[in-house]
């Protein structure tokens, strides 16, 4: 039997204080960007006022001053110029730089401590631990006799888990020592979906992951998950002459 988990984890106050620490942040300043970012990268045009309205909140100057510094300058020396429409245009699109800089590091922040915790939490139950860090994922690998579990953390803390080797249905009771004891450390799952598999060999991230053949498999979930990512970054750059023209073909009809 082999259990697959999709979670999403949270940060305990204790984790979150870790965490700002690791940044130099003020006690003060927020972790949470998700809400102000969606709203600066959405379509919805936003004039000067609005724009100095969301930067007012003290928690969130404090993490841009710190975390994107030259971004955030940036939309203040806009929010003191003379106002229009470029203008404004100018500073929501510099505040949504400065956001996606912060989210990002904050991102990888919460990984590394989420990544932490699981690694610490398979060692406390006797795994046996490999870890690969990369740019935005971390591979986890926990060996325990013929039981694998495979990790794959992405920026932000959500966690991806494959679990094999067991002959019964006690891959899901594994599952839940090993979350039970990262809760100790201070993450929580707040979403999680779980699904079994017939196969003792494991589900589609060990599968692909023991595909490349190396002999870490925390490494090959992290590179092949980079990988992947590159390619489709390259494919998009690739097709944006394409789409251009057809936008421009589409102006001028």
């Amino acid at each position: 039997m082999s259990t697959r988990v999709l979670a999403q984890t949270q940060l305990s106050v204790a984790c979150q204080q870790l965490a700002r620490q690791q940044l130099n942040l003020a006690d003060a300043a927020t972790l949470d960007l998700s809400g102000i970012h969606q709203l600066a990268l959405s379509s919805q045009r936003l004039d000067l006022p609005a724009v100095r309205e969301m930067i007012s909140s003290s928690p969130l100057s404090l993490t841009l001053e710190t975390l994107a510094p030259l971004q955030f300058g940036t939309v203040r020396q806009l929010l003191a110029s003379p106002s229009g429409a470029g203008t404004a245009a100018s500073a929501q699109a510099a505040l949504a730089s400065a956001l996606s800089t912060a989210s990002t590091t904050i991102g990888s922040a919460t990984r590394d401590i989420t990544a932490g915790a699981f690694a610490e939490a398979g060692a406390e139950l006797g795994y046996a631990v490999s870890v690969c860090r990369g740019e935005a994922v971390t591979g986890i690998e926990l060996r325990r006799g013929h039981e694998l579990v495979l990790m794959r953390v992405s920026n932000g803390g959500g966690v991806e888990s494959d679990h094999a080797g067991l002959v019964d249905a006690t891959c899901g009771d594994r599952q839940r020592e090993l979350e039970q004891a990262a809760a100790r450390r201070g993450i929580t799952i707040t979403h999680c979906d779980q699904s079994d598999h017939a196969s003792a060999q494991g589900g589609i991230l060990i599968r692909n992951a023991a595909a490349r053949r190396d002999p870490s498999l925390a490494r090959a979930v992290t590179y092949s998950t980079e990988q992947a990512a590159s390619s489709r970054t390259r494919r998009v750059l690739a097709e944006e002459p394409a789409r251009r023209a057809t936008r421009r073909a589409g102006g001028q009809a």
